[in-house]
C-alpha cells in the first residue's frame, strides 16, 4: 500500500461468525474476551479483533497467528512490524458498526458514533469543546445541535487516538473549524503544529458520525466493506 492511501474497512459485527472469529484470536485475546461478562460486548470484541487480525495478516503477508498485537500506555493498539511493512491502523466501533483505518508510515486515529439522543449534550460540550467551538455550537438551531455535536466529538476523538494519548490529552485543546472541510486550528503541546494534521469527516449512513485523523501529506481514502 502506498503511503498516500488509507483504506477504511466497514463491517457489521452482527453478521460475524463468532466461532470462526474465536479460532483466530491469540490466547491473550481469548482471556480478555472471557473477562467481558456482557455477552454482546464479548461477541463484538471477538469478531472485531478477528477482522482486524485478518486485515493485518493480509497486508503483512503472514498468517493470523503471526500477527502480534500490543497496546500503548494509553490503550492505542499497535502491531509488531515486519520488515518493510510499517503498518499503521486504528479501529472504532459503536454498537455493531465497526470501522478500521489501515495505512502505512503514518499516525492514524478513527472514531465512529451513533448519534444518540442525550440529555447532557450541553454539559459534555462545555467540558470538551474549546471556548470558540462552544460559542458556535450554542448558536445553532436546536435540531442541528445533536448532529454537529457528534461531528465535533468524532473529529476530536480521532485526533487524540491518532496521537495515541486518548482523552487524557484534553479534548478542549484540540480545536477545529466546525464547518467542513475541517481545518485544525490548535493542538495540545507536544503534538506538532496544526498544519501537520488532517481531520476528515467520513461518509457513513444517516444516524452515524465518523471521522479520521492522520499526519503527513494529503491522503486518498478507499472505502471497503468487510464481508
Amino acid at each position: 500500500m502506498e503511503k498516500s492511501i488509507i483504506q477504511l474497512w466497514f463491517a457489521d459485527l452482527a453478521q460475524g461468525d463468532y466461532s470462526k472469529s474465536w479460532a483466530l484470536l491469540s490466547p491473550g485475546e481469548r482471556c480478555r474476551a472471557e473477562s467481558l461478562k456482557v455477552i454482546k460486548v464479548r461477541q463484538r470484541f471477538v469478531i472485531s479483533r478477528a477482522i482486524l487480525r485478518q486485515l493485518l495478516a493480509d497486508y503483512m503477508a503472514v498468517n493470523c497467528a503471526a500477527v502480534e498485537l500490543f497496546q500503548g500506555p494509553f490503550g492505542k493498539p499497535y502491531v509488531r512490524q515486519r520488515k518493510g511493512a510499517h503498518v499503521a491502523f486504528n479501529l472504532s466501533h459503536t454498537g455493531d458498526h465497526l470501522v478500521i483505518a489501515l495505512g502505512c508510515q503514518r499516525q492514524i486515529g478513527v472514531d465512529i458514533e451513533v448519534c444518540r439522543e442525550r440529555v447532557n449534550l450541553d454539559a459534555l460540550a462545555e467540558k470538551c469543546f474549546s471556548d470558540s467551538e462552544l460559542r458556535q455550537w450554542q448558536q445553532l438551531e436546536s435540531e442541528d445541535k445533536k448532529v454537529t455535536f457528534y461531528r465535533i466529538w468524532t473529529r476530536k476523538e480521532s485526533f487524540v487516538k491518532a496521537v495515541g494519548r486518548g482523552i487524557s490529552l484534553g479534548l478542549k485543546f484540540c480545536e477545529m473549524s466546525i464547518q467542513a472541510p475541517v481545518k485544525v486550528l490548535s493542538v495540545p503541546n507536544n503534538c506538532g503544529q496544526p498544519s501537520d494534521w488532517q481531520v476528515i469527516d467520513l461518509n457513513v449512513p444517516l444516524g452515524l458520525s465518523a471521522a479520521m485523523t492522520t499526519d503527513g501529506p494529503e491522503c486518498k481514502l478507499i472505502y471497503r466493506d468487510w464481508e
